[in-house]
């Protein structure tokens, strides 16, 4: 198989959009996201292709539509909509290829324009939550993801997503650990 359908959910200033977007074998949402692809050498294009599509309007209008391109740099946070996805967005079983890099999880909070949330960021060894923070690429990945739209107290949960750095307003580390999701 080269390729598959991926749920995704794409929050927004003023919407969510949910549907699906094409992912190549072996790629990871988050290489999506940020442009980086394994069997090419080009970079990819600023906007993505989101298919059966269903906006969720934060006044509480809702709409479908068959196809919608969606601008990278407006999305906020891009979640999955399959809980069992949380290892790694088309990542393999078994061991991890070269330069794989054994990471360990730090809980964090952050705000972002229109949402609050709480999940699991990753960083190597002695590296800092500042030094994550200051990495090139656009998007930052959390697990064990809670969201909450400022305007509101309803919390989402997500198993992973992927932070929009430049829409990151505040990030702080937790000093409790977060529950684990089931």
């Amino acid at each position: 198989m080269d390729a598959a359908w991926l749920g995704v959910a794409f929050y927004t200033e003023t919407q969510v959009l949910t549907g699906f977007i094409y992912q190549p074998y072996e790629e990871r949402l988050l290489d999506i996201l940020n442009g980086i692809s394994v069997r090419r050498r080009e970079s990819r294009g600023r906007f993505l292709e989101l298919t059966k599509v269903t906006i969720d309007y934060l006044n509480g209008k809702k709409e479908t539509l068959p196809t919608a391109y969606i601008n990278k740099a407006s999305i906020q946070l891009a979640a999955t909509l399959d809980g069992d996805l949380a290892r790694g967005i088309g990542g393999r079983v078994g061991a991890k290829p070269y330069p794989f890099v054994q990471k360990s999880p730090v809980v964090v909070r952050l705000r972002i324009p229109t949402y609050a949330l709480t999940g699991s960021m990753y960083r190597v060894g002695g590296q800092s939550v500042w030094h994550v923070l200051e990495e090139k690429v656009t998007f930052l990945p959390l697990t064990n993801v809670k969201i909450r739209p400022v305007a509101n107290g309803i919390w989402w949960t997500a198993a992973f997503a992927a932070v929009n750095r430049e829409q990151i307003l505040s990030l702080q580390e937790e000093e409790t650990p977060l529950a684990q999701s089931s």
